[in-house]
C-alpha cells in the first residue's frame, strides 16, 4: 500500500511545507498540460465576453461611437485584469483554474496577494511569446513548474487540495521510552521532524529507516542509548510528542 501512494504521488510533484506551527502540509504541483488547459478555457471566456461587446456596440448603430471608448476599456480589461482579478477575489483561482481543479499560492501555501496577481499576469504575455514560449521552458528547467510570471512574483500552480499530514505511528514501548523526560528539541530540529512526517508517505519503507536512522543515531548517542530498531517510528514518536502536542495547545 506504502509502495502504490509513493506511486501515485511522485515525489518530484509533490511540495512539502511546513507551518509556522510546524504541521507539515503536502500539495500536488500542476504541470505544463492541465494549466495549459486551464488557460484555454480562461482563453475562450475571455473571448466570448469580447465578442459580446462587439456585439453590443455593432447594434448600438449610430451610438456606438459614443461607447467606443468605454468597448476598448471593457477589452483592454478582459486581456490585463481578467485573471489577476479573479486570482485576488477568488483566492488563487479563475474560471480555468476553477474547472481545472488549480490554485494559485505563494511558497508558503497561504494565498497570495493583489501585487503578486497582478505581477505574474502582467508577465503572462511574456511567456507565451513564440516560437520558444519561454513560460514553458522556465516550467521545465523549475523544481516548483513555475513560468516566468510565477518566479517574480513569488508563487506556484497546485491542486486545489492541501493535504494535512495524517498523525503518524506511534512508538511502542521499548522504543518510546528512551526519550529523555522533557525532551524538547529546537526549532531547526522541529521543522526538521515535520518536513520527514510529510513526506515518509512517498517513501518506501527503506527508505525510511535510512533517513530516520541518521537522526536517530545522532539523538541516541546524544542521550546516551542504544538506538532502535525502528528508527522511523521513533521520529515519528518525537513529531507526535512535540510538534502536534504543540500544534494542539496553542490558543
Amino acid at each position: 500500500m506504502v509502495v502504490a501512494a509513493a506511486q501515485a504521488e511522485p515525489i518530484d510533484t509533490t511540495v512539502t511545507i511546513v507551518s509556522p506551527e510546524n504541521i507539515a502540509f503536502r500539495f500536488r504541483l500542476a504541470g505544463p498540460a492541465s494549466r495549459s488547459l486551464a488557460f484555454l478555457v480562461d482563453s475562450l471566456l475571455i473571448g466570448a465576453a469580447a465578442f459580446a461587446i462587439l456585439i453590443a456596440v455593432g447594434m448600438l448603430g449610430v451610438l456606438a461611437e459614443a461607447f467606443i471608448g468605454v468597448a476598448l476599456a471593457g477589452l483592454f480589461f478582459l486581456w490585463w485584469g481578467y485573471g489577476a482579478a479573479c486570482e485576488v477575489l477568488a483566492n488563487g483561482r479563475t474560471a480555468g483554474k476553477a474547472v481545472l481543479g488549480l490554485r494559485v499560492v505563494s511558497p508558503t501555501g497561504l494565498s497570495i496577494n493583489p501585487a503578486q496577481a497582478i505581477l505574474r499576469n502582467l508577465l503572462r504575455t511574456v511567456d507565451l511569446v513564440p516560437p520558444f514560449f519561454p513560460g514553458l521552458v522556465a516550467m521545465a528547467w523549475t523544481s516548483r513548474m513555475q513560468r516566468l510570471g510565477d518566479l517574480a512574483a513569488g508563487t506556484m500552480v497546485v491542486l486545489d487540495r492541501s493535504q494535512k499530514t495524517p498523525r503518524p505511528p506511534r512508538a511502542d514501548d521499548s522504543e518510546g521510552n528512551i526519550v529523555p523526560v522533557g525532551f524538547r528539541p529546537d526549532r531547526r530540529l522541529m521543522e526538521a521532524f515535520a518536513a520527514y512526517v510529510g513526506r515518509r508517505a512517498d517513501l518506501s519503507p527503506g527508505r525510511r529507516e535510512e533517513l530516520a536512522g541518521i537522526a536517530t543515531r545522532r539523538l541516541c548517542a546524544a542521550w546516551g542509548v542504544p538506538a532502535p530498531p525502528n528508527s522511523d517510528r521513533l521520529i515519528c514518536e518525537l513529531y507526535s510528542r512535540t510538534v502536534l502536542s504543540d500544534a494542539e495547545n496553542s490558543p
